[in-house]
């Protein structure tokens, strides 16, 4: 049986200071509601709802209201949820930072941010589209957890990771650093397609074997294998430990050592003329020194100068001997 009660003014309640004033309507299987048509106003300092659902019609909910300050006076505001005897979960907003967090413990100095963030996509402003991952400190972005994320990069617009960029240049016919027609390509024999790469895209070759080739203006400047080097036209051989070689890659080239100045061509020891059974040819305004078997000057030491002369300098022995005959 129902009862209705009317005031013709205000209406209160008051228990003995401490009190409780309870309203049972049974328990919460039975379904009792306690309505209120108007506003409801809370003055105390906690409100625990301990319904298991707890359904709000409001599309916005306020936090720190009533805030009379510039920002959040006590510096947090936010979400905070209860774990038990694990420290509680929280989002909030920090008024030092300008800043949405997550994090667990609780404000000021215990707050930990270990927590994830799970979900699908985030988009940028559309009036300021830069997205900013880390601003500050020496922290990285990384992929820990994911499996072989390298080989899940396909698209060109996919960000790579450090693991990505390493594999593709082992990986890759052949490595190279390029700017328009200048590049430095490595090519191993090892890898498939390294040496077709290099003849497809320069037009040089490097003969079958593993080498680092330098293009200078699209033109083949410098080419290092593993026991020799092409330089501007010279090679560096150390085919022999004991008798490495510098040669030119043209036949009848000349290799010329100009110094600067009045300075020399020196060397801390001898110099080994090996002999050959043909004279040089005459060069007019120079003077060459060449080996042969020794003839009657017994030095083996022959010169063919400007004035197409040639002949063999005499040793010291011979040279008192013929002025005693002569």
């Amino acid at each position: 049986m129902s009862e209705f009660l009317q005031t013709n003014g205000d209406y209160n309640i008051k228990t003995r200071e401490g009190g409780i004033v309870k309203l049972d309507v049974g328990p919460p299987s039975a379904g009792g509601q306690v309505i209120v048509t108007a506003n409801l106003v809370v003055e105390g300092d906690t409100l625990t709802v301990e319904a298991e659902n707890l359904n709000v019609r409001d599309n916005i909910i306020e936090l720190n209201y009533g805030e009379t300050g510039a920002g959040v006076s006590l510096r947090y505001s936010g979400l905070q949820i209860d774990r038990g005897t694990l420290n509680p979960a929280s989002f909030f907003w920090d008024e030092n930072d300008d800043s949405f967090n997550l994090a667990t413990g609780s404000p000021a100095s215990t707050f930990n941010y270990n927590a994830t963030l799970r979900l699908k996509k985030i988009t940028t402003d559309t009036a300021s589209p830069d997205l900013e991952l880390i601003g500050y400190g020496e922290g990285v972005i990384t992929v820990t957890g994911t499996n072989d994320y390298e080989n899940q990069v396909t698209d060109d617009d996919d960000i790579p990771n450090k693991k990505y960029v390493d594999d593709s240049i082992r990986d890759n016919p052949t490595f190279q650093i390029i700017d328009d027609n200048t590049r430095v390509i490595v090519t191993d024999k090892e890898v498939s397609g390294s040496l077709a790469y290099l003849i497809a895209n320069t037009g040089y070759s490097t003969f079958g074997e593993s080498a680092v080739s330098v293009l200078i203006d699209g033109t083949l400047n410098t080419q290092f294998y593993t026991n020799r080097a092409f330089i501007q036209g010279l090679e560096f051989n150390q085919n022999e430990p004991n008798n490495p070689t510098i040669s030119v890659n043209n036949t009848n080239d000349n290799i010329y050592l100009q110094t600067n100045g009045t300075g020399k061509v020196r060397t801390n020891y001898g110099i080994q003329l090996e002999e050959i059974a043909v004279d040089p040819a005459y060069v007019s305004g120079s003077t060459i020194q060449y080996a042969k078997n020794p003839g009657i000057g017994d030095t083996g030491l022959f010169y063919r100068n400007s004035n197409n002369d040639t002949d063999e300098l005499i040793s010291k022995n011979k040279a008192l001997l013929f002025s005693m005959i002569f």
